[in-house]
């Protein structure tokens, strides 16, 4: 049930793309998933029978906060409308990593225990796009896959195309996003905003 037949890699790869795309974030706000709260809110979800989403944290010194750390809780749906059960597969990723002994510290993490970089989950991403490229028509073939999604904000275009495409209002993507900018801007924002800047129009 917890995937513990999965490689860790291949698993923590497979959630990097999850949690980028379904949460939104950059490949280095990933990054700073923690654990143990993670794990809490995982649980506490688990003892109250509620799979409707998952409240994810992440920890760090983020844009626009003077520096300071801070910590964000993001919802992303336990199961999305096109039927990708999120809920299912964070249980699989906190149960495999305390197969191995992990409870705490950062989700995404080396051996030795260091956090790790968004670059390290790639490969094994690349390697199944070009799969799905090679074998469907889901990706155009004339796509340069390793030059045109990136770590740092592929998951970020997706969330913000889809819920343009599901007709999400702007001030929600805004929150969401964190874009406080915009936010504040509002009518006086710049012509492109960052809406307009993460959606594609292939897409």
């Amino acid at each position: 049930r917890h995937g513990y037949a999965i490689p860790l890699g291949i698993l923590s790869s497979c959630m990097f793309l999850l949690v980028s795309c379904l949460g939104g974030m950059r490949g280095f706000e990933v990054m700073w998933t923690d654990l143990a709260a993670l794990r809490y809110n995982l649980g506490f979800c688990e003892d109250n029978h509620d799979f409707s989403a998952i409240a994810w944290p992440v920890v760090g010194r983020f844009k626009a906060h003077d520096g300071q750390l801070g910590c964000y809780i993001i919802p992303i749906a336990g199961t999305t409308n096109s039927g990708i059960t999120f809920f299912k597969w964070t249980q699989r990723f906190v149960g495999r990593l305390a197969m191995d002994g992990h409870c705490q510290g950062w989700a995404f993490k080396n051996q030795d225990g260091t956090r790790a970089k968004a670059s390290q989950f790639m490969e094994d991403i690349y390697q199944r796009l070009e799969t799905i490229q090679s074998e469907t028509s889901l990706i155009d073939p004339d796509c340069d896959i390793r030059a045109e999604y990136g770590a740092q904000r592929s998951g970020r275009r997706f969330l913000t195309t889809e819920a343009t495409i599901q007709g999400v209002k702007p001030h929600i993507l805004e929150y969401h996003c964190r874009w406080q900018t915009d936010r504040a801007n509002g009518e006086r924002s710049v012509n492109r905003s960052m809406i307009h800047l993460y959606s594609e129009m292939r897409n």
